[in-house]
């Protein structure tokens, strides 16, 4: 049968333009098909524009804070409205790389519109109908609204218009402890709003080391943000101009009000209305697409990956996925999904980077041998930066191999990597002893971690040897 293309691919996301651009290099006829945005979330309303405002937010903090660093500084009003013209000048700059007419250069059809799959082979857009040998389901995902009693009577605020904001919240009440959450919330309380945090968990930062909460929780209360954990959410009333959230927490109800409600409880797949049921594609409970290894679902020619599929919904973890569709489709090489060495970053101030297994990760399969702590304020750079608040974990397997690592420092996420190629190539953890760091860089606290380890083994008759050898 002869198709009109070799692959369809519905969604411009992450991982769809990933796929897109791959595929057309290699001479594949491409359709990609979206209906909202070419860059996707990522782009418009999550990594890129989120990361631009917490610049602006941070740096607004280490004003406030430059006596510490002998100088006097101040800020006299804070134009939310100019900082978000910068957010969007940022998008705007990286916009092209991932926009229509790149993407037409390089020989791939974009159709604005919405995709529903027909069948294992043929798209409907509109009236329009297409066909092709392959198809890849890359339509992220959105931000979960849940049912709480009078949320659908307010406006209330998500990632997806936040960034539209043109004055600084007095009160901005977030629903949700997570990434997003956390991350804007830090950095609207550096900007000067009041900022409460509502969750229903006992603890932050629930997926890292057991370790990261207790010393992030107290840098958002000496940060000045609210946070009230254990908390059930009862109720949200309109209260005038402002909005009243109705808890529970610890058997008693509190009432807090507001004039701006941030919506940060997670997110979900964008599955809905593609037809997938139909076309007998499967999905799990969650909505999301269910695949194997090869990122192939339950069609073997339809493939998925980035947030639609899970189970990570990272930036990074989309580029990866689409990378193996694209050897599977063109090459056919059965590559498989390898998600051993997943790195992670919370962009607050400080970061909270994480690679591989936590411990308990690690102790929950068998395969957790040791962890070795080091404190960041241990190192030279860390001291001159006034980065002292974090620590390096590293969590060791079988023969002192490094399995996982938690990093946590202002750094923390651009020096992550140096335990993930360690995770990947399998290095013990005294391996860093053999690399020259610059002095001073706080990556450095990788070969203090690799010194500790060293120190460590050393047993009492090799501590005796060592001193007879010098003492000759």
């Amino acid at each position: 049968m002869k198709y009109d293309y070799h692959i369809i691919i519905i969604g411009a996301g992450s991982a769809g333009l990933v796929v897109a651009s791959g595929a057309a290099t290699l001479g594949a006829r491409v359709a990609l098909i979206e209906g909202e945005k070419m860059g996707g979330d990522c782009l418009n309303a999550g990594c890129v524009p989120s990361k631009a405002f917490l610049k602006c937010a941070h740096l607004a903090k280490d004003i406030r804070e430059s006596q510490k660093y002998g100088l006097d500084s101040i800020i006299n009003e804070v134009n939310l409205e100019d900082i978000m013209k910068r957010v969007k000048s940022v998008i705007e700059e990286i916009e092209p790389h991932d926009s229509r007419e790149r993407f037409e250069s390089l020989g791939v059809e974009v159709i604005i519109g919405r995709g529903e799959v027909l069948d294992g082979h043929t798209v409907k857009i509109g009236e329009r109908i297409i066909t092709s040998k392959s198809i890849v389901i890359a339509t992220g995902s959105e931000p979960v609204i849940p049912k709480i009693k009078g949320l659908e009577d307010i406006s209330y605020l998500t990632n997806r218009n936040i960034f539209d904001l043109k004055k600084l919240p007095k009160h901005l009440i977030i629903l949700g402890g997570g990434p997003i959450g956390l991350e804007l919330g830090q950095g609207f309380r550096h900007l000067g709003s009041k900022v409460t945090v509502i969750d229903m968990s006992d603890s932050l930062f629930g997926k890292d080391d057991a370790e990261v909460g207790p010393i992030m929780e107290k840098v958002f209360i000496d940060d000045g943000v609210i946070l009230k954990l254990n908390a059930k959410i009862v109720e949200i009333k309109k209260n005038n101009e402002n909005i009243t959230v109705v808890i529970e927490k610890g058997g008693k109800i509190e009432e807090i009000t507001g004039d701006n409600l941030l919506v940060s409880l997670g997110r979900k797949p964008v599955t809905q209305g593609l037809g997938l049921q139909k076309a007998k594609v499967e999905l799990n409970e969650r909505g999301f697409v269910v695949v194997n290894k090869k990122l192939q679902t339950s069609i073997k020619n339809i493939y998925a990956c980035g947030d639609a599929a899970g189970p990570y919904q990272f930036t990074h973890m989309a580029g990866y996925q689409a990378g193996i569709v694209v050897r599977n489709i063109i090459f056919h090489l059965g590559s498989k999904v390898d998600y051993s060495v997943v790195p992670w970053t919370t962009y607050t101030k400080p970061e909270v980077a994480h690679v591989g297994y936590t411990e308990p990760m690690a102790k929950k399969i068998g395969v957790f041998k040791e962890a070795i702590i080091v404190p960041l304020d241990e190192i030279d750079r860390a001291k001159t930066e006034n980065d002292r608040i974090g620590f390096l974990k590293l969590i060791l397997g079988e023969k002192g191999k490094i399995i996982g690592a938690t990093l946590v420092g202002e750094k923390a996420g651009e020096t992550i990597p140096l335990a993930t190629l360690a995770i990947k190539k399998k290095l013990k953890a005294t391996a860093y002893l053999s690399m020259i760091f610059s002095y001073p860089t706080e990556a450095e606290i990788f070969s203090f971690a690799s010194l500790k380890i060293l120190k460590k083994s050393f047993k009492a008759w090799q501590n005796k040897l060592v001193k007879l050898i010098f003492l000759r």
